[in-house]
């Protein structure tokens, strides 16, 4: 009898973990998602994603960060956000790891062209803040040099403004420079160029109390290489293989650490 009891004690024992663990995987992530009638029902069915870790929310987030509620519908209708993560999570890893393997056997090839471009540099640059008709406007003054065999007609800059000795910059933009009207940057030619960080009213980022009270200013200008242009306003390098590389090397170490949920 004791027996008896004891095996239906442990198949008793067995549905009540069962119960638990199919209890345990409902949750934030496994409420069916409204895609089909509109914007509204949509995010009103994600309400639950509330309650859901922040882990969790930044795994959707990524899953879904280049569609709309039309292509949710069209690739998961109604389905479910966990689903959502892992589809995505497993298109990446099936299909990313051969593009980047392209992509890097490309960028070798563009190696020697992409350094030539890097010979294009600025010096001497300095950040100060003059003040206008619109209130404080950051600039940025730099000599650029042309120390490639290359003609360049334009380019854009990444600009990084660090204060008082911080590793971290505060402030970045992307800065234009056109050539164009003072018949090109040749190979070997220098200008002293000042740029305008937000045009005409000034970028706020660039005019935070931090950046206005600070001891010391150090400012980076590092040339986009794609944005690079020949005299007939051609990029030298109209795909990046190794910037497309790199972007798809971060979606794939995202999707292995969402792989999880």
């Amino acid at each position: 009898m004791s027996r008896a009891l004891s095996y239906r004690g442990g198949l008793g024992a067995l549905a009540i973990i069962a119960a638990t663990m199919a209890v345990g995987c409902t949750g934030p992530l496994d409420g069916r998602l409204v895609t089909g009638k509109g914007l509204d029902a949509y995010r009103t069915s994600l309400a639950p994603m509330s309650e859901a870790t922040e882990f969790e929310r930044e795994a959707f987030d990524w899953a879904v960060s280049d569609f709309d509620v039309d292509r949710v519908h069209r690739e998961y209708p109604d389905s479910t956000p966990r689903k959502i993560i892992r589809a995505e999570v497993g298109k990446v890893r099936e299909t990313y790891p051969k593009r980047i393997e392209a992509l890097e056997a490309e960028a070798e090839a563009q190696e020697p062209l992409r350094e030539e471009l890097r010979k294009v540099t600025a010096t001497d640059a300095r950040f100060f803040l003059d003040k206008n008709f619109f209130g404080q406007q950051p600039k940025v003054t730099a000599s650029i040099s042309n120390g490639s065999s290359l003609p360049v007609s334009s380019l854009s800059w990444q600009a990084s403004l660090y204060v008082n000795d911080g590793a971290e910059a505060v402030a970045t933009s992307i800065l234009s420079n056109d050539y164009r009207r003072d018949g090109g940057l040749k190979p070997g030619d220098a200008y002293t160029v000042t740029f305008t960080v937000g045009f005409v009213t000034g970028d706020e980022r660039w005019t935070t109390l931090e950046i206005r009270n600070a001891n010391s200013t150090r400012v980076v200008l590092e040339p986009i290489i794609g944005s690079i242009k020949d005299f007939g306003n051609r990029p030298y390098l109209a795909t990046d293989a190794s910037a497309q590389a790199s972007s798809l090397r971060a979606t794939l170490e995202a999707a292995e650490k969402y792989a999880e949920i």
